[in-house]
């Protein structure tokens, strides 16, 4: 795990796949930590048992009193870890926002801006603007003074971008309209489990009956609502998941192969260049700035 620091006791963790597949981040400190996972397998831990954060959301966990009880274990027995990010929002740094503790923002951050006294987590679906804010999580660091810059930059773009997702009405496109608010919310379990399941990805036949609809319907919901099928939309995010791993893990590519739930790393490579361009190896050497 790198930790980066920055001012009020505000920094970002980054959770990158290694040798030790478990680790357990304390959710010590009073503040607000925003968790985002993109492969392996991450939950919630606490006296009341365990909770599995979804991959592909942006999870708001607001810690309103120091509880060494309570923590995040990124990795699994049977998995090479996890790729994730974890920012931490300290007491200090939401009392520094330009419009003091009144704040809209900071007030969003601590307590969501509710007035009845009851603190609870958040979840967000990342859109193409906030998963690309994530990630640039992923290449955070402070070699030199400018850096701490960027790096607040991103901190306050994740920000902005949750504040927002939050509080504007969501825009949904017409053409969705028609789907039974029932057949949305298991169409997104649907997509949940996939992004849940990338090195064993369920059949259509398996997911229907996971979700409670069948094939048809299942396929035709899914095609509304993500504009896709549902085999390209595994695909696309399993792809998506092994690019995140070899840009930011030391993991072979034979192991991300297995990962992502490719029978071979033949069939992985061919897959990963025609969506790329590139195979996995050329894909490594890229220079950073190119990713």
């Amino acid at each position: 795990m790198t930790n980066v620091a920055l001012r009020d006791n505000a920094h970002l963790a980054i959770i990158r796949p290694s040798q030790q597949s478990k680790l357990d981040v304390p959710l010590e400190t009073s503040g607000t930590y925003f968790c985002v996972s993109f492969t392996g397998e991450a939950s919630i831990l606490s006296g009341q048992g365990a909770h599995r954060l979804t991959n592909g959301k942006l999870h708001i966990l607001r810690q309103v009193e120091p509880s060494p009880e309570r923590s995040v274990k990124f990795g699994s027995a049977s998995s090479a870890g996890c790729l994730a990010v974890l920012v931490f929002f300290s007491l200090e740094w939401c009392a520094a926002c330009p419009q003091g503790p009144n704040c809209r923002v900071a007030r969003f951050l601590l307590d969501g801006g509710v007035s009845n006294g009851e603190v609870d987590d958040l979840e967000l679906e990342l859109d193409n603007t906030g998963s690309a804010i994530a990630r640039s999580l992923l290449n955070c660091h402070i070699d030199h003074d400018i850096d701490a810059l960027r790096v607040e930059r991103s901190f306050l773009a994740i920000l902005s971008w949750a504040y927002g997702k939050h509080t504007l009405p969501e825009q949904n496109p017409e053409w969705t309209s028609s789907l039974h608010p029932k057949a949305t919310n298991r169409t997104r379990q649907a997509a949940e489990v996939i992004r849940q399941r990338l090195d064993d990805p369920p059949t259509i036949a398996e997911l229907s009956t996971l979700v409670g609809m069948n094939e048809s319907d299942l396929k035709r919901c899914f095609k509304c609502l993500y504009g896709t099928t549902i085999a390209s939309y595994s695909r696309r995010i399993r792809l998506e998941a092994a690019r995140d791993l070899l840009a930011h893990s030391s993991l072979g590519i034979a192991r991300i192969a297995l990962e992502i739930g490719f029978s071979s790393p033949s069939q992985f490579a061919r897959a990963f260049r025609l969506h790329f361009g590139h195979n996995p190896a050329e894909y490594r050497r890229l220079p950073s700035q190119m990713l």
